[in-house]
């Protein structure tokens, strides 16, 4: 029997990007030359880390989300997905993900429109 928990992520030296699981039919690569920035929150019970991309914001919600963040910053981080708080280890050094949002940015209208030409 495996006892291995779930992992959330995965980080790969070589990866050109991300890729976001969003179900198990559905997920989203977004480059790493495309990562603008992060934002990482933290509280007593949660972590809030934000990763903004050219076209996408990705909202995950977890426990020692800092690992995450530190491994998109250095281009390693290759894949994320969610999993339900049942599978938490309680007392991992592990980040764990419980919740994963994305979305796509409005882009400029300047942007989204093509030349005439």
């Amino acid at each position: 029997m495996d006892n291995k928990p779930p992992e959330c992520f995965a980080c790969d030296p070589r990866a050109r990007g991300v890729r976001v699981v969003i179900s198990p039919q559905k997920s989203v690569v977004l480059p790493h030359e495309h990562f603008v920035y992060a934002k990482f929150a933290a509280d007593d019970q949660i972590d809030l880390l934000k990763l903004i991309f050219v076209t996408h914001e990705v909202v995950l919600t977890g426990h020692l989300l800092r690992r995450i963040e530190n491994a998109i910053v250095n281009r390693d981080l290759s894949w994320l997905c969610a999993r339900p708080e049942k599978f938490r280890v309680k007392d991992s050094d592990r980040p764990f993900i419980t919740n994963l949002v994305i979305r796509v940015l409005e882009q400029p209208a300047s942007a989204a429109q093509k030349p005439s030409d």
